[in-house]
């Protein structure tokens, strides 16, 4: 049994080990949760993968077969990491492959403290197989209402590189489908490429701001990206192409104080984004801001079940723990007002975390 463990979902993954263990099951963890506590996830499996794992899974199954599974194995990255998986991809159930989404891309080009990624560089795998994927997608017809293909690209940053993003665009425009997908805010400034997102038929991007302050998470290509006023050229630029844009915020950053809640706050209600998702720091393990925040002593639990982005772990630096929760339901209520979908999007992703979650691991695993 190979489990990849997420730390919001580390514990059911240990729990799942665990079990298959008792079971007779032999269980290989990885991922970068099992990359960042190695010691930890040993408790809970007879091997362990630390960094990608395609370098060595081979290597992984031959020991098992022949009955010399070693505890730890450490795996290099490989540049085209993709090849290998991509004709399993192409015989997945298309719809299976339609909600999954299609990842483009491994790494980032930013190195932003509270990023866990194991991934040392950008890459991106194929044109023509992310082509293809489109294209085993667009199989699926599931309802008539549907007129066009809906792609979801799931890739932290479909903008990442601009030259590689331009020519994914302008191939898919022949396909007529719809797509939305993640994005940096400096495609707002690239005039060809939202030229090229609309033709191929992007419908909406949803872009990682995480504060108002551009300097503190340069997440851009762009040095004279300086406020929130460049944020609202950028998004006008977008919108005019009939792209919906929505953001993602953190709450609880250490440069926040009372007055700068108020100034989010103010921007979204004048920022025209469709959506706004707010999130709360959270030091993931093997970040920098994990280990910054440690070795500070500002780190409040270490109960993996809370890490999921809306629960304060930390202690603000200038404010309260309760600051922060009152702060995010204030400004979650306020948005019905000027952003509804905001509302729809959160209760969403609490509904299908907790409820969904705990449903389907009673009617799977009996826990």
């Amino acid at each position: 049994m190979g489990i990849t463990c997420l730390t919001a979902a580390v514990f059911e993954a240990y729990q799942l080990s665990d079990k298959f263990r008792r079971a007779g099951s032999r269980v290989v963890l990885g991922g970068p949760h099992v990359t960042a506590l190695s010691e930890e996830a040993l408790e809970h499996a007879d091997s362990i993968v630390i960094g990608e794992a395609e370098s060595v899974w081979g290597r992984v199954i031959k020991d098992f077969e022949n009955g010399q599974l070693e505890k730890i194995y450490k795996g290099e990255p490989l540049e085209d990491f993709f090849t290998p998986t991509y004709d399993y991809f192409m015989h997945l159930d298309a719809r299976v492959l339609s909600r999954a989404g299609i990842h483009i891309d491994r790494g980032c080009r930013y190195h932003c403290d509270f990023c866990s990624r194991i991934s040392p560089w950008l890459r991106s795998i194929k044109i023509e197989q992310a082509l293809g994927l489109v294209m085993r997608i667009k199989t699926d017809r599931r309802s008539i209402f549907i007129r066009k293909p809906q792609i979801k690209f799931n890739s932290d940053n479909i903008y990442s590189s601009p030259s590689y993003a331009k020519e994914l665009f302008k191939k898919m425009i022949p396909l007529d489908i719809i797509w939305g997908g993640n994005s940096s805010i400096d495609i707002g400034f690239d005039e060809e490429a939202l030229e090229l997102a609309k033709a191929s038929g992007c419908k909406g991007l949803l872009i990682g701001f995480e504060t108002i302050y551009p300097k503190e998470y340069n997440k851009t290509s762009l040095k004279e990206l300086h406020s929130v006023k460049d944020y609202k050229i950028a998004i006008n630029n977008i919108k005019a192409r009939g792209i919906k844009v929505g953001g993602s915020f953190i709450l609880g950053l250490d440069e926040y104080s009372h007055f700068d809640y108020l100034k989010l706050l103010w921007f979204l209600m004048r920022s025209g984004l469709w959506i706004s998702i707010l999130t709360i720091l959270t030091p993931i393990p093997g970040s920098a801001l994990f280990d910054r925040l440690r070795k500070e002593n500002r780190i409040l639990t270490f109960d993996w079940r809370k890490y999921f982005f809306l629960v304060c772990v930390i202690k603000p630096k200038r404010t309260s723990v309760m600051a922060v929760y009152i702060w995010f339901w204030l400004i979650r209520t306020l948005s019905i007002f000027f952003m509804p979908y905001s509302l729809l999007i959160m209760v969403f992703f609490i509904v299908s975390w907790e409820v969904g979650g705990r449903v389907t691991r009673w009617l799977l695993y009996g826990f």
